[in-house]
């Protein structure tokens, strides 16, 4: 017997889809009841503020309601509300970002791929992205958190792929010599 199917895993009925479609409340309310746990988690991936990850939900899921009929199947439901997800956190982040990016001289270490070991095998790992800013937080959970290719990153924020890469090589990299710091400290 499988696990029932969680977060954006979650299948709705072919009838309360079509209702919600329709924009009748309760079928709506279903959806919004079913998806909730999954939208909140994920943005608090993302921008780790409960209040924040509260307000894009509310847009997310007025976006849903709005644009839900843009979904053929309702088996592709979940996959398409966590794009919206994503892409609403990502539009927030853009729009509070400043345009100007730092220059930061380039690092020559060739165990950066490795660095993500050691983040998912860290026992508070989303007290330790707080670390950085939402930019590069959003890049690390996408990558680290949500299994996102650093190609699917560049095709979400509309960033040169070999740009995700260094922003996220960056990151670990700050993360690394923040932990490393961090231990200095205790010793």
């Amino acid at each position: 017997m499988g696990a029932t199917p969680k977060g954006f895993g979650c299948e709705l009925s072919p009838s309360i889809f079509k209702a919600a479609v329709r924009g009748r409340q309760q079928a709506q309310r279903v959806v919004f009841e079913t998806y909730k746990p999954a939208v909140l988690r994920t943005l608090m991936g993302l921008c780790h503020d409960r209040e924040l990850a509260r307000d894009l939900a509310q847009d997310v899921f007025i976006q849903t309601f709005r644009k839900m009929h843009q979904v053929r199947q309702p088996q592709a439901f979940g996959g398409w509300l966590k794009q919206l997800t994503i892409r609403t956190a990502l539009a927030h982040f853009r729009v509070q970002q400043p345009q100007s990016s730092s220059n930061l001289p380039e690092v020559a270490d060739p165990t950066w791929h490795s660095m993500a070991d050691w983040l998912t095998q860290l026992a508070d790992v989303e007290q330790l992205i707080k670390q950085l800013d939402d930019h590069e937080r959003s890049i690390v959970w996408l990558y680290v958190g949500e299994g996102y290719s650093h190609q699917e990153i560049a095709e979400l924020t509309h960033t040169p792929p070999a740009t995700i890469r260094q922003q996220y090589r960056r990151a670990l990299i700050k993360l690394h010599r923040y932990l490393s710091e961090e231990q200095h400290e205790k010793s």
